[in-house]
C-alpha cells in the first residue's frame, strides 16, 4: 500500500509540475506578444509585409539578384524564392 501511495504522490507533483511550466509559458508567450505589439512600431511591419508581396523593392536590388542567381546555379533552376530576410551576423566563436 505504501508503494502506490508513493507513486500517486509523485503524478500528483509531476502532474502539477507540468501545468505550473505550461502556465508559464504561456504567459510569458503573451507578455512577449503584448510588448512586440506595443513597441514596435507598425510602419516597420507594414513596410516588411510590402516588400514581401513584392508592392515595394528592397534596399539593394545588386544583392536580391546575386542571390537569385545563386539559388538558380545551385538548385539548377528548380528553386523558388518564397523570402528573403536579414538576419543579424554572428561572430565566429571558433579561431
Amino acid at each position: 500500500m505504501e508503494n502506490i501511495n508513493e507513486a500517486l504522490g509523485l503524478l500528483l507533483v509531476g502532474l502539477t509540475t507540468v501545468f505550473v511550466i505550461l502556465c508559464l509559458v504561456g504567459l510569458i508567450g503573451n507578455g512577449v506578444i503584448y510588448l512586440t505589439n506595443r513597441f514596435v512600431p507598425e510602419e516597420t511591419m507594414a513596410k516588411r509585409k510590402e516588400i514581401v508581396k513584392g508592392k515595394a523593392k528592397p534596399t539593394n536590388p545588386a544583392k536580391i539578384a546575386a542571390v537569385i542567381a545563386a539559388v538558380e546555379a545551385v538548385t539548377g533552376g528548380k528553386g523558388k524564392i518564397e523570402k528573403i530576410d536579414k538576419i543579424d551576423k554572428i561572430d565566429k566563436i571558433e579561431k
